[in-house]
């Protein structure tokens, strides 16, 4: 919670600015840092407000860990200050500031059980993440058990959310991805779960791919396509969290498309732009639907989709959007929506 406090906050406020420009915060993190006389005055007639992440940065620890004895030491320091002060109205200001030394001590309190409250919540959340990661990894990689995996995702990012905030509240600096093994050890659990649930599918149409290729192995010999291509492997470009994966091949794509019944026809063609190497396009018309057009480039064994388009644009894939839609296009001309 931010507080806007006189005296004391509003000095430490100039204090940040000054290590900040003098790089001398990032050698103060390890102990306490006590503003100088000088430092004190800098911003004194100047109220600005500080809250209570400002007020670790520049004392160089969260306040939980500040102990009395450092809150003394800030308080002795500006009692030194008036002593030694050469004006009036500058010991004014440290006596001023030193009535702020009980909101310290207080912002300090708070901080403390804040801590104490994330430290309790981690010990009740690493249970109950441990016990979530133990049920994914029983769970079989089937079509009815999908429900329960997305389940147990929407309750570890509600945990992980509440957690964070109170992480943040108590001015803890690791991250809970840095610092807490129950988290990564359940978000591990639920990336078994989903590259099975790949594998199972990836297996499933390629078994789909075999039976229609002998379905309509007539359609597939008359779209002619080159030799050398119809085993290449269908490149799906940044569609797994912006990683490449290796997908069915050509062969296999083809024999989908063409056992798909929203698909009503299905042409390929050679095109050799000037100066490029070849295109493999392909044209399928889907009633109810947008004609979808695609261009494929052959590199060694892999087939990059180049090109992509709908009703007679087959235009170049340039952006990341781009590619995320004609890999879309692509899935769902071979496979018929449920």
């Amino acid at each position: 919670m931010g507080l806007a406090l006189d005296g004391i906050w509003s000095t430490l406020r100039c204090v940040a600015a000054l290590l900040a420009l003098s790089g001398a915060a990032e050698a103060a993190t390890a102990e306490l840092h006590v503003p100088t006389c000088a430092q004190f005055l800098d911003i004194g007639q100047k109220w600005v407000g500080l809250d209570e992440a400002v007020a670790a940065e520049v004392l160089g620890l969260p306040l939980y860990q500040l102990s009395d004895a450092d809150i003394d030491r800030i308080d002795n320091s500006l009692r030194d200050c008036a002593h030694d002060a050469v004006s009036g109205d500058e010991r004014a200001m440290f006596e001023e500031d030193r009535k702020q030394v009980p909101v310290l001590r207080a912002a300090r309190n708070r901080v403390r059980r804040a801590f104490a409250d994330f430290t309790s919540a981690k010990r009740t959340s690493q249970r109950k993440l441990a016990d979530i990661a133990a049920k994914l990894d029983a769970l079989p990689a089937s079509t009815a058990s999908r429900s329960a995996v997305e389940d147990a995702r929407a309750t570890v990012s509600a945990i992980f959310f509440e957690l964070d905030q109170k992480r943040v509240r108590a001015q803890v600096k690791e991250t809970l991805v840095q610092d807490f093994p129950a988290y990564s050890e359940v978000m591990a659990a639920l990336t078994r779960k989903r590259r099975a649930y790949i594998l199972q599918e990836q297996n499933q149409l390629e078994s789909n791919a075999a039976e229609a290729l002998e379905q309509h192995r007539a359609e597939f010999e008359r779209l002619s396509l080159p030799t050398e291509a119809q085993d290449a492997t269908i490149i799906l470009q940044e569609i797994d969290a912006g990683k490449d994966v290796r997908w069915l091949t050509l062969r296999q794509w083809a024999a989908l498309v063409l056992s798909n019944r929203e698909n009503t026809s299905v042409k390929a063609e050679q095109q050799r732009p000037a100066g490029d190497p070849p295109i493999l396009a392909f044209e399928i018309i889907r009633p109810g639907y947008s004609t979808a057009e695609f261009g494929f480039r052959l590199r060694g064994q892999d087939l990059l989709l180049v090109q992509s388009g709908t009703d007679g644009h087959l235009d170049p894939i340039g952006t990341s959007n781009e590619r995320q839609e004609a890999n879309s296009l692509l899935l769902a001309v071979a496979v018929a929506e449920r």
